[in-house]
């Protein structure tokens, strides 16, 4: 169910029982779809803000990963999104999604959309609108401060095979990644085989993970040309 929003409404406050999302999510500079993935979820709520504090770009970052990782046949998980990814507070109560440099596979998206975030509404939080539908303790009202990504001391099984696979991959240009590609991946991203509950476990000495050795990063970049 789907709710339009008044000139009094506002993202950081939706209705009871729903969640805000832009329409820019879901047009060509991100290509976002219903019902939303779980990636999208699941990161969401470990980063304990609400789903319409990402501006657009980093849900086209997740979008791309989910494609690419389907494709060869492996999971991309909220645990090997994280070691991917890097989290930057934008002013206003925004945040950024960035690929690691050593990591990032993604070429010829915009830098901007402008106006990405005139124009939103309400989806209820249902299996409808979400593959893993946001629970009770699912935040909705913004929080200008996000959780880091954790510094864990165990990984879920698969994680490294995973993570490497598609770090490991040539270039991919954004406009390539059409909504065919998308549909033929919808099966595979859907599959319910990594935990979206993950406990947090710190430890504050841990640095972030290197998924590769200096001589095998620095080949994988050479080859990148």
């Amino acid at each position: 169910m789907f709710l339009i929003s008044t000139y009094l409404e506002r993202p950081w406050s939706p209705p009871v029982g729903y969640q805000c999302v832009y329409e820019s999510y879901f047009q060509p500079d991100t290509k976002l779809w219903f019902p939303i993935p779980r990636l999208i979820t699941s990161y969401v709520f470990r980063r304990n803000v609400a789903l319409s504090q990402f501006v657009n770009g980093s849900y086209r970052i997740a979008v791309a990963m989910m494609v690419l990782a389907a494709e060869i046949g492996v999971s991309m998980s909220v645990r090997a999104f994280e070691e991917l990814t890097s989290l930057k507070a934008q002013p206003h109560g925004i945040f950024l999604v960035k690929m690691q440099p050593n990591y990032n596979i993604l070429t010829g998206h915009p830098n901007k959309t402008l106006g990405w975030n005139r124009r939103y509404f309400y989806v209820k939080s249902d299996k409808a609108a979400f593959d893993d539908p946001p629970r009770d303790n699912f935040r909705v009202l913004w929080n200008r401060k996000s959780v880091d990504r954790p510094k864990v001391l165990d990984y879920p099984k698969g994680f490294f095979d995973n993570a490497r696979a598609v770090t490991t991959l040539s270039h991919q240009r954004w406009p390539d990644i059409s909504e065919e590609r998308i549909h033929r991946a919808l099966p595979r991203i859907s599959e319910d085989d990594w935990a979206t509950n993950l406990p947090c476990k710190e430890d504050p000495g841990k640095k972030r993970l290197q998924l590769f050795m200096k001589k095998d990063q620095a080949r994988i970049k050479r080859s990148r040309g």
